[in-house]
């Protein structure tokens, strides 16, 4: 009986492990699940039907109790991130280069590559156009952070 016990425990912990820690269905929930099919097996093995039926009832028992306390708890607070990122990834190039800016070409844009700037390097696209290395452009059109440009 003490096995029986054991690895229902055993099963239940995988489970809920499963459920609150582990992302997506990972060995842990498939062994959990086996745990506990292999402990109910043994007590309908083991101690008869009667003792069989309250296991199952008790196993689905305990997982639901737990997921209750866990969930209603404290336990996530303690657990989540309360920080919040407000950053954000760079300079916008909106503030860096307009449409009608020049620019020389570093290396062929085939279609896109480099160009300076003046002070800065950054990377460009043409409409599909191959234009070669050190050749002046200009920016046509900036939007959501890509840089159109022509050969001038």
């Amino acid at each position: 009986m003490g096995i029986i016990i054991a690895v229902l425990l055993l099963g239940i912990l995988l489970i809920l492990l499963e459920i609150l820690f582990v992302p997506g269905t990972t060995i842990v929930g498939i062994g959990g699940l086996i745990l506990l099919a292999i402990g109910i097996y043994l007590a309908y093995k083991n101690e008869g039907a009667m003792f069989g039926h309250m296991t199952v009832g008790a196993a689905l028992f305990a997982i639901l109790v737990s997921l209750v306390l866990l969930l209603k708890g404290k336990t996530w607070e303690r657990l989540a991130l309360k920080e919040t990122i407000e950053s954000s990834s760079g300079v916008k190039i909106q503030y860096l280069v307009a449409e009608g800016d020049k620019g020389v070409t570093i290396g062929r844009l085939n279609p896109s590559g480099k160009a300076n700037f003046g002070n800065y390097i950054l990377e460009v696209h043409t409409s599909g156009d191959l234009i070669d290395s050190d050749t002046p452009v200009e920016v046509v059109e900036v939007r959501d952070n890509r840089i159109q440009v022509q050969r001038i």
